[in-house]
């Protein structure tokens, strides 16, 4: 059976890459970058290309997995993903789909892999925030991924706008910051100014 080209969201990429080759065999596959990259870069994207025009008479699945990636290497891929050459399949491992630009996840199947998450306590009295425990929850959450950051400022604006009487520009601010952290800023920063946004509202 032919392969369809998708998007798995998980992290467990050595897991994968075994799956994988014990699936379809070394022959039929190729790991750009080799390692999953902390970060998809142009260059990346380049050999992708590359390796997406050298002919095959059988069917050669790229796959490629990365804890991130740059804007510019996905809008490179754009029309490679969406007019693939003959016999070329594509899979992306991602450890969000967050990460990935809308016009990526439009062109591909996503599954999810990873188990559903419980959605964690947040341990903050909304209704009498304070600053202790504003440090205590920054200190607690300041060596966050890019992916939980993304997820936990979703789910402050969330819990903000349930507890609190938010106006529009403060609800923007979160938005704000869910952009922000696609773009790798410190989770201390935004997070910070967040919750001093909620402080000064109360």
């Amino acid at each position: 059976m032919s392969f369809v080209s998708k998007i798995l969201i998980s992290d467990d990429f050595e897991g994968l890459k075994e799956k994988f080759i014990k699936e379809f065999g070394e022959k039929k596959l190729r790991f750009i970058p080799k390692m999953p990259a902390n970060e998809l870069l142009m260059e990346d994207a380049r050999a992708i290309e590359k390796e997406s025009y050298i002919a095959e008479n059988t069917e050669k699945i790229i796959i490629i997995m990365a804890k991130a990636f740059r804007i510019e290497a996905q809008n490179f891929l754009l029309k490679l993903l969406e007019e693939p050459p003959r016999n070329i399949k594509f899979l992306i491992i991602s450890p969000s789909k967050n990460l990935l630009l809308p016009t990526i996840r439009s062109r591909l199947i996503c599954e999810n892999l990873k188990p559903k998450k419980v959605r964690k306590v947040l341990e903050l009295n909304f209704e009498n925030l304070d600053l202790k425990e504003i440090l205590a929850f920054l200190q607690k959450n300041e060596s966050l991924d890019k992916g939980e950051l993304m997820e936990l400022i979703a789910q402050l604006g969330l819990e903000a706008s349930k507890n609190k009487n938010l106006s529009e520009e403060e609800l923007e601010f979160f938005y704000e910051a869910y952009e922000l952290a696609k773009l790798n800023s410190k989770p201390s920063i935004l997070l910070s100014s967040l919750l001093l946004t909620l402080y000064k509202a109360k």
